[in-house]
């Protein structure tokens, strides 16, 4: 537990950011359902629903399906693909994003290092296609058998279009994890993303539900 309290001290910096940035509350319900094909090769679906606005408006409706392949006790990656209802000003958008990870996995007993790599690309129609590359850090403790905490920061970066900054995003997300059985958990958590180096910088707190179905 040291070592949380440690990385919480190390990150701080990262949320300390003006009053005069806008705030707003949202919520993201998601079910995750795993489908296990071998001891390194599974397959999953993602589907959820976004709100901003105080929760009070549709931010988006995706489903993402993804590929997982472990490549050793260390390493794994994944290709996804999402498709995307957004939510633009007076009608719902259609878009596709596609990404690929690269997570890095170390243990010390029952507290988990991932440090993710991710690399995605946005297709929509009516705006530029962004192209990022993500970082993230987390960190998970299982406090037992069926529970499990965890925290993480996240930095975006925007490769393209060039007219926009390099560095203009960061998520912070805490949660807990919840195992009913062998097939089935809960997992409730809090995010504050913040947008930055932008014109009119805004920050999000989420608070997310998923539940995830293991076949």
């Amino acid at each position: 537990m040291k070592a949380i309290g440690v990385f919480l001290l190390l990150i701080s910096p990262c949320f300390v950011f003006s009053q005069e940035i806008s705030q707003d509350f949202g919520t993201w319900t998601k079910i995750k359902s795993d489908f296990k094909i071998n001891k390194k090769t599974s397959f999953t679906n993602k589907t959820e629903l976004r709100t901003i606005d105080n929760s009070s408006q549709i931010s988006q409706f995706y489903t993402q399906f993804s590929f997982n392949k472990k490549l050793n006790k260390k390493l794994s990656t994944s290709f996804a693909m999402r498709l995307r209802l957004l939510n633009k000003e007076y009608s719902y958008l259609l878009a596709n994003r596609f990404h690929n990870d690269l997570t890095f996995r170390h243990n010390i007993s029952d507290l988990y290092l991932y440090f993710r790599l991710r690399t995605q690309i946005n297709f929509n129609l009516n705006s530029s296609n962004e192209f990022y590359e993500r970082t993230r850090l987390k960190l998970k403790y299982k406090i037992n058998k069926k529970i499990a905490f965890y925290t993480y920061q996240e930095l975006y970066f925007l490769l393209s279009p060039s007219e926009r900054y390099f560095y203009d995003k960061t998520r912070f997300g805490i949660g807990i994890q919840y195992e009913f059985n062998k097939k089935t958990d809960l997992e409730i958590k809090y995010l504050k993303i913040n947008d930055i180096n932008v014109e009119n910088p805004s920050s999000l707190n989420v608070l997310g539900a998923t539940v995830t179905i293991k076949f």
